[in-house]
């Protein structure tokens, strides 16, 4: 008698991603849920600042018609100029892939160390692509995924024993846009501090790259645009889901709003910093990705709460934190994840008064439960069958 074969794994689990994809192609194609001006318009700002380092201009005084500005470090120009061979429309198929695939291999495989099991992981998959923040990046042309799932997988990377390979992804992520370099922080705890250090190394390395290429932008950048938030957006935007954006929104004055957002951020910091330390986490040992995907997590929410203008696209990690954290408390995760889901800050427009501007409060404040949810899994004892 022949031995039993084991069932074979149904195809139709794929059917939600399949589904997910094709919605975002329908996006893509007919411009449903996005406004006119909005496709391939980041990126467009993106191949400018490659035109502009090649030209040996500022890349910081083009402004667009809607008068925006190129606000990353010279490195995102220098690694923007192979899209410049191609026409714009192509360029944006070509950049949505790479965004589609990073998904899709990063996100799935940290999907697997948070322990979801392998049935459902696609539909997970599926819910991150549909998610608001997923689809404004695929629309806009954005790079703030690849940014997310660098600083995670960097951290995660650290975790499971593989320090320097993760500092470089981490590094990559911090040297792009600046915020991700909060990370460094986990160097307070011993088990952490090779990742730190490396991860110095390796943002250092990548951002005298830029300079090289530029090194008036670089001053540019440093003296002017770093510091300059209102050359992305005034705190009380409607669409803006930091700290920031919720006290302005409260109706505080925007430097008053500001600096209150600063102020419990650094409260945020300070926690985060004082829970890893006497958690005494460790690197490499069997368990330790799913506690540093928490904490990557941890470190790319609050990064979303301490900007004073955080996008929609920007906050990836909110839906991906959400899905990590169902294991462990499935409803309060999931009631933070529903804001992520819906066309929550369009709504709020529509709204506008203090309806629209309390509607608008419910991303800012999932940020806030996400980020003490994976806190405090950090503090939990791991599952070792769910770090491979």
């Amino acid at each position: 008698m022949s031995p039993a074969r084991a069932p074979r794994p149904s195809l139709l689990r794929w059917l939600p991603l399949v589904l997910a994809l094709a919605w975002s192609g329908v996006v893509l194609a007919t411009g449903v849920t996005t406004e006119a001006w909005q496709p391939g318009y980041d990126l467009a700002v993106y191949r400018d600042g490659a035109r502009d380092l090649l030209a040996g201009a500022d890349l910081y005084e083009r402004r667009t018609g809607r008068g925006h500005a190129f606000v990353y470090p010279p490195l995102a120009a220098l690694l923007m100029l192979p899209l410049l061979l191609l026409p714009p429309t192509a360029a944006l198929v070509v950049w949505d892939v790479v965004l589609v695939l990073a998904l899709l291999a990063a996100g799935g495989w940290l999907l697997r160390v948070a322990g979801l099991c392998a049935r459902w992981r696609p539909a997970a998959l599926a819910l991150v692509v549909v998610s608001d923040p997923f689809r404004e990046s695929l629309v806009l042309g954005q790079i703030s995924p690849l940014v997310v799932l660098a600083l995670v997988a960097g951290v995660v990377l650290a975790g499971r024993g593989r320090p320097r390979t993760g500092a470089l992804l981490a590094g990559l992520a911090g040297a792009v846009k600046v915020t991700p370099a909060l990370v460094v922080l986990l160097g307070a705890a011993r088990g952490w501090r090779r990742f730190a250090g490396w991860t110095v190394a390796a943002g250092v390395l990548l951002t005298a790259a830029g300079v090289a290429a530029s090194p008036s932008a670089l001053r540019s950048y440093l003296l002017g645009a770093l510091w300059d938030s209102s050359r992305v957006a005034a705190p009380d935007t409607i669409s803006n889901n930091s700290l920031a954006g919720a006290f302005s929104r409260a109706g505080l004055g925007d430097g008053t709003a500001t600096a209150l957002g600063a102020g419990l951020s650094a409260v945020l910091v300070a926690v985060l910093v004082v829970l890893v330390v006497r958690a005494g986490h460790r690197t490499g040992r069997p368990g330790a990705g799913e506690r540093a995907l928490h904490l990557g997590l941890a470190v790319s929410l609050l990064t979303c709460l301490a900007s004073p203008v955080t996008w929609t696209h920007h906050a990836l990690a909110a839906p991906l934190a959400a899905l990590a954290l169902a294991r462990h408390r499935p409803v309060v995760a999931g009631l933070a994840g529903v804001p992520w889901l819906l066309p929550v800050l369009q709504q709020a427009d529509a709204l506008g008064g203090v309806a629209g501007a309390l509607l608008a409060q419910t991303r800012p404040l999932s940020l806030l439960v996400l980020l003490a949810l994976t806190l405090r899994a950090t503090a939990l004892r791991p599952s070792v069958t769910t770090d491979g």
